[in-house]
């Protein structure tokens, strides 16, 4: 970026300054964005006119004062440009009074009104009409009164006015830039509003550059809950684009987009953008995009009523999305709009991948019938505006490359952080585009899943499922360990030896204990099974072994003497019990990959799953079952969460009855053997204690 790039930014976004004291970011971006196209729109026709009034030697002020003129100058705005304003109502000449403190808060009304109602009844109506009706000069706000309201209003025009916009350089797109700077900046003072407006510049470099790949032009691009316009205009940066569409539901974003596409030099004749419920009232009902790119409201509400289904977008599913999730019904849509030779990239949340019942049919339909979807990109979380969840970049096309397999990415744990935001750094961009363009398999960040892999998961699409990024613990070696073991022993006894000393001479007893060793010199065979037992290891599901229970409300519990459990540990205690005797507690919400093991009569939470043992021996299963990535079963895009059936579906190696007992006495006697060194350590440190409190306590004599 240029030096003269940042200055202006950085004076642009000062200028904002004038008004961030008496209203929110959502509410002053609308006058510093409406002043700075309101500029920019008068110097642009102005600059047109002089032009086009060179051979005449005449100035546009000039050529006005003449009647003979003003029909043709009117007739040359609006062809060439889509709109028109007099001489008076320029940028320039309100500049001249306010620096002489002249009141002008009449005359930029007037100016503001004149741009839209030019363009009525012509080709250009629908992208100029009511474009300042968000700039709303008699608001309180700006201040009490009308001179209090044109002071902060002319300086803010005059503060404009220092600023060179260097629209004389047609090449040159810094103002387009610095426009969509400043709406990133509102953005991120915004909080959850801002996702009404704007994507991060990042995420859409990614979609632009996917669907856009191997081309230099594309006829047109699509995104039905446009916003800002900013994905839009991102396309435009990788290659050349014929027509921009685009549908937007808020009227003031509305406004935005189609400023900024202005703005960016995009001509009123290249560009469709129109206001509405894309879902309810669509508005290009009939054309079909070479490039689709969206970032809709995630898990918006729509009505998904069942006229719906005689709906051409849905109808083929057999399925409407459920009304509290719009997401697929945008995926829907956006795939009707869909050219045979197009790609399409969504930014959803992770539920889309995993969720079942309706959502579930539609997914199935996607993959296993159509063959639609081309890659799954795992985003990290936190990189939006207003919301911190994680999200996903799906990829579709109806004529794919490489119809055999689904590419998946998890790009979710590669990014730099700013602030409270994460960020995706231009690496990281260019990593997932590379790998994507390529079909590359990278180890613990993408993977190419077949139909057959995708079949057997029962067409749930959770990234971990495909994408290994579990970090394995280094080999433990044994040798190495027992070693270390008579290393400290040999130390402790030295150290043991010393207190002893000590306490001798205070005349106290001394906590030295003889020290047995807990292995033998022998060495565990290689295998480490037990000998006795050949037999192979039977593969079965978790849902063979146990019944998986859901916890329950305690709300009605008094007082007593039955533990209520939570993913925590024990929260108090209760004078009923949900269960008694061995079981398995596996988180269902929050902490989901620490199973713990209770012989107890207890209570749990509705945040746990309780277990009923039907066979096979119960210390065993937890130990197998803690031995579990439940991380990779993830089914939630914000807490970690599990489902029942997930659970059960999962498939654990079982041997015979009595080498898991023999198994779990084992790992049982370890696991006592760290209990019984934890409470050495804590007598040790209360030994300590005790010395210090009577080697220190000052008593007189």
């Amino acid at each position: 970026m240029s030096n003269y790039q940042n200055s202006l930014e950085s004076k642009l976004w000062a200028i904002a300054d004038d008004l961030r004291g008496n209203m929110d970011a959502n509410e002053f971006k609308n006058y510093i964005l409406g002043f700075i196209f309101y500029r920019y729109l008068s110097e642009k026709l102005e600059l047109h006119m002089n032009e086009e009034l060179k051979e005449d030697e005449l100035t546009f002020e000039q050529a006005w004062a003449d009647d003979d003129f003003k029909q043709d100058l009117i007739d040359e705005g609006i062809t060439a440009l889509g709109y028109f304003l007099e001489p008076q109502y320029l940028f320039s000449n309100l500049i001249k009074k306010a620096k002489v403190n002249e009141f002008i808060l009449g005359d930029l009304v007037k100016s503001l009104n004149y741009i839209s109602n030019s363009s009525m009844g012509t080709d250009s109506q629908d992208d100029f009409s009511n474009l300042f009706e968000d700039v709303d000069l008699n608001s309180s706000k700006l201040g009490k009164s009308d001179d209090d309201k044109n002071k902060v209003i002319s300086k803010i025009l005059l503060n404009l006015n220092d600023i060179d916009f260097k629209l004389e350089d047609d090449e040159s797109d810094i103002l387009g830039d610095a426009y969509e700077y400043l709406i990133s900046q509102f953005a991120s003072s915004a909080g959850k509003k801002a996702g009404e407006f704007y994507t991060p510049q990042e995420v859409s470099k990614i979609l632009a550059k996917i669907v856009t790949l191997n081309k230099t032009k594309i006829r047109n691009v699509y995104d039905p809950t446009c916003g800002s316009g900013s994905l839009l205009l991102r396309v435009s940066k990788e290659v050349e684009v014929g027509d921009f569409c685009g549908q937007e539901l808020n009227q003031t974003t509305y406004n935005l987009a189609r400023m900024n596409m202005i703005l960016h030099g995009v001509k009123y004749v290249d560009f469709d953008i129109k206001q509405g419920d894309s879902l309810l009232y669509p508005q290009h009902v009939h054309t079909k995009f070479e490039a689709i790119v969206a970032n809709p409201p995630f898990s918006a509400k729509w009505s998904s009523d069942k006229g719906f289904l005689d709906d051409d977008r849905f109808s083929a599913y057999g399925k409407l999305a459920p009304k509290s999730k719009a997401d697929y019904a945008f995926v829907q849509h956006m795939l009707f709009h869909l050219d045979e030779n197009g790609t399409m990239a969504i930014v959803l949340p992770h539920g889309v991948l995993f969720r079942g019942a309706a959502e579930g049919v539609i997914r199935k339909y996607l993959v296993d019938e159509k063959n639609y979807l081309d890659a799954v990109i795992g985003l990290p979380a936190n990189i939006f505006y207003g919301t911190s969840i994680p999200t996903v970049i799906l990829v579709f096309k109806k004529c794919r490359e490489e119809e055999q397999d689904v590419l998946f990415i998890d790009a979710s744990k590669e990014f730099e952080k700013v602030k409270n935001q994460n960020k995706l750094r231009p690496e990281d961009i260019d990593k997932i585009v590379n790998t994507y363009a390529n079909r590359e398999e990278i180890e613990k960040y993408s993977h190419k899943a077949t139909m057959d892999e995708i079949r057997e998961n029962d067409f749930n699409l959770n990234i971990p499922r495909y994408v290994d990024t579990f970090e394995e613990e280094e080999p433990i070696d044994l040798d190495e360990v027992v070693s270390e073991l008579k290393k400290i022993n040999e130390e402790m006894k030295k150290v043991d030896a010393e207190i002893k000393k000590y306490c001798d001479e205070l005349g106290i007893q001394a906590p030295i204990f003889d020290w047995v060793g807990f292995m033998s010199e022998e060495k565990l065979v290689p295998k480490l099974r037990f000998s006795g037992f050949s037999d192979d290891w039977e593969s079965m599901k978790i849902g063979d072994c146990l019944d998986v229970k859901y916890g329950k409300d305690y709300k009605h519990l008094n007082e007593g003497q039955y533990p209520l459990l939570g993913t925590g540990g024990v929260m108090e205690y209760v004078d009923d019990f949900l269960y008694s005797g061995e079981s398995i507690l596996i988180g269902r919400k929050g902490t989901i990959d620490k199973p713990k093991y209770i012989n107890d009569s207890f209570w749990t939470v509705d945040t746990l799953f309780y277990t009923e043992i039907k066979k096979q021996f119960p210390k065993f299963l937890f130990y197998c079952i803690s031995n579990i990535n439940w991380l990779k079963y993830n089914e939630a895009s914000g807490v970690p969460s599990l489902s029942a059936n997930n659970i059960k579906s999962v498939k654990i190696n079982v041997p015979s009855l009595n080498e898991q007992k023999k198994i779990a006495n084992f790992i049982t006697s370890i696991d006592y053997k760290i209990e019984l060194l934890e409470k050495k350590y804590e007598s040790y440190v209360n030994f300590k204690k005790y010395l210090m409190q009577q080697i220190f306590a000052q008593k007189l004599r």
